[in-house]
């Protein structure tokens, strides 16, 4: 009890005494030390603020510890007092001292607790800057980096262009080198070719020569052998009325008079005209009856009429009468072009055409010789013409390439799939006539290539190959009988006929039906109701001697306003086609007349090539025969002995690859 009393003497009066100094004095016992700690919270406050670095904060963190130690100590010696003292007041001081102790507890460790979380911020923010200035080191490193990578790159590209160009140079030196040296063989080899061309060529125009040779003489032999049949067929024609013999002499005296006259209309004996024909001539469309030359004993203006008149089934009256009953359902529409013609075709701004030379062939060594088609049987050859039987006709049938191949410097033949052959005839200005047949020896297609890569075609009918069959079908039967609705005219035109024609029109103008389909030329050469439906004109003025194909210069220059004609439609399309028709009078065997006939229609074809310079590619030639006369008579008449020009193109290929 003394150590404490004295202790209390010695200590906690000095420490209150100076508390009491501190504070007002209406200040309570224990008030002093408040203001005391609050100042130094202020201190500390100011410091976690920012004002003083981390090496400041800490003594000063210090010094309130050991500050607050000394408060404790101090309070402790006042509650020692308190106790030793006793009374009222002394425990009300301790209660408030303890809870002012507690609050300062509390206070000190929010405080603590702010200062660590501002000392953390601060590392945080801290370490946050290093990272960012680390990440801007790495990343002027990596640029840095990434910026002599591209210069090496760059250096290597270098290197290796002048390198590769090196390389090219010494490549392209090579191939010179190389190029040189192959011109120089090439240059050699070419000549030695040449040379064996010119001999094989020579060669082959020996041979060509004596074939040629052989050949008039063989025709001279069958001119001779035709001149005694015809002998003998006169003979024959003697014997018949008084009458009839007279009117041949005079049709013959007047004939040869004709002839020695230099004018257009030599040799064309008048026929007497029939009013009552020429009235239906003059509008077809007014009757479905079958429509006649207007003038005595003339036939019937269609070749597929005649075809019917020719039956032997039934009488000309039944067979006419039959096709007058179905022409009266037939609706005709006259096209007004050859596109317009073409059914089918409209819309097309073009036909894809593949060229005749696409395909690669086998040469080969001699002429081809074609299949026989299924019913049809030869029954004669001459020169290059065959005549054939199936069913109930007869033709002929001949090839047209001796006669494309006449101012030729090489003519070879090619194999080619399915059957096909390939003819190429070329010509001395560098162009080449391709013709493509099938099997049968059917045109397929065929065109000219100038020497400049252009090609112009004539026939382009390649649904025949992909549909070749053995046997020949007439593709008229199919149709209706024709119906003609223009004038007569207008259909047919005779180059002896008064006043002035303007034969380009004619042949320009559009068939005069509509064209179902492409035909084939064989189709079109054999098949009289598709033949009909263009125009045609009638070379009257080329007059034939009996069982002559030969024609006078004379006869030839009446073809002169024709033939130019033909040249200003070749000018506009150098691919159009025309057919050039032979025909016979009555007096002679079929298979001898058909010959004929093919030689007549060949002659006329000649002399547009020879004198008029028209392409022969674009002739196509056919002989009839006695089938289709202009004079429904059987003895020898001037009239029937006659060639027809048609321009068949529109018939033959579409008339879009023109355009």
């Amino acid at each position: 009890m003394l150590k404490r009393t004295r202790l209390l003497a010695t200590v906690a009066l000095p420490i209150a005494s100076l508390s009491f100094i501190w504070q007002p004095v209406e200040a309570a016992v224990m008030r002093p030390v408040l203001p005391l700690v609050e100042k130094s919270d202020v201190t500390t406050v100011q410091a976690g603020e920012g004002q003083f670095g981390d090496d400041l904060l800490i003594p000063k963190r210090r010094n309130r510890e050991d500050q607050g130690n000394g408060n404790e100590g101090r309070q402790d010696r006042k509650r020692n007092r308190e106790d030793e003292g006793g009374g009222k007041n002394n425990r009300e001081a301790k209660e408030q001292l303890d809870r002012q102790r507690e609050e300062r507890r509390q206070q000190e460790r929010s405080k603590r607790q702010r200062e660590e979380q501002r000392q953390q911020d601060d590392q945080q923010k801290a370490r946050e800057e290093r990272r960012q200035r680390d990440a801007d080191r790495d990343r002027q490193r990596k640029e840095e980096n990434q910026q002599r990578n591209r210069e090496e790159r760059s250096k290597k590209q270098r290197d290796a262009e002048r390198e590769e160009q090196r390389r090219q140079d010494d490549q392209q030196k090579a191939r010179e080198e190389r190029r040189q040296r192959d011109a120089e063989r090439d240059r050699k080899r070419q000549e030695e070719t040449q040379q064996g061309n010119r001999e094989e060529r020579r060669k082959k125009q020996r041979d060509a020569e004596r074939e040629e040779q052989r050949r008039q003489d063989e025709q001279q032999k069958a001119r001779e052998e035709r001149s005694k049949k015809q002998r003998d067929a006169a003979r024959e024609e003697q014997r018949q009325g008084e009458e009839q013999q007279r009117n041949r002499e005079e049709r013959r005296r007047e004939a040869e008079r004709e002839r020695k006259r230099p004018d257009e209309t030599a040799g064309r004996p008048r026929r007497e005209r029939d009013k009552e024909r020429e009235r239906i001539a003059r509008d077809p469309s007014r009757t479905t009856g079958t429509i006649e030359l207007p003038f005595i004993d003339g036939a019937a203006v269609l070749d597929s009429d005649k075809d019917w008149d020719n039956r032997r089934d039934r009488s000309r009256e039944e067979l006419r009468r039959e096709r007058e009953e179905k022409r009266r359902d037939v609706r005709v529409r006259v096209p007004e072009s050859d596109r317009d013609a073409q059914v089918g075709w409209e819309g097309r701004d073009r036909i894809r055409y593949e060229s005749g030379d696409r395909e690669r062939g086998e040469r080969r060594d001699r002429r081809p010789r074609y299949e026989e088609r299924d019913g049809w049987r030869v029954q004669r050859e001459v020169d290059n013409r065959f005549v054939i039987n199936f069913g109930d006709r007869i033709i002929v049938r001949s090839d047209d390439g001796r006669r494309l191949s006449r101012r030729a410097t090489d003519t070879y033949y090619e194999d080619l799939p399915n059957g096909r052959v390939r003819e190429v005839i070329e010509r001395p200005n560098g162009d080449r006539v391709v013709t493509i047949r099938n099997r049968y020896g059917e045109i397929i297609q065929r065109s000219r290539i100038d020497g400049r890569g252009r090609e112009y075609v004539m026939f382009y009918a390649p649904e025949i190959d992909r549909d070749s069959r053995p046997t020949f079908v007439d593709p008229g039967e199919r149709l209706p009988p024709m119906r003609l609705t223009i004038p007569v005219d207008d259909y047919i035109v005779d180059t002896s006929a008064e006043g002035s024609i303007d034969y380009r029109d004619f042949l320009g103008r559009p068939p005069v039906e509509p064209v179902e389909r492409v035909y084939s030329l064989d189709e079109v050469k054999y098949s009289a109701r598709i033949r009909d439906k263009v125009r045609r004109i009638d070379l009257d003025t080329i007059t034939f001697a009996t069982g002559s194909a030969e024609i006078s210069m004379n006869q030839a220059a009446t073809l002169r306003r024709v033939a130019e004609a033909m040249n200003e439609i070749l000018d506009k399309d150098p691919g159009e086609t025309f057919l050039i028709e032979g025909h016979t009078d009555a007096v002679g065997s079929d298979e001898s007349n058909l010959v004929l006939s093919d030689e007549r229609a060949e002659a006329v074809a000649n002399i547009l090539t020879d004198v008029y310079d028209i392409p022969p590619e674009n002739l196509a030639t056919q002989g009839y025969g006695e089938r289709f006369l202009k004079i429904a008579t059987d003895a020898a008449e001037q009239l029937n002995r006659r060639v027809t020009i048609r321009r068949v193109t529109p018939l033959v290929k579409p008339v879009a690859m023109a355009e």
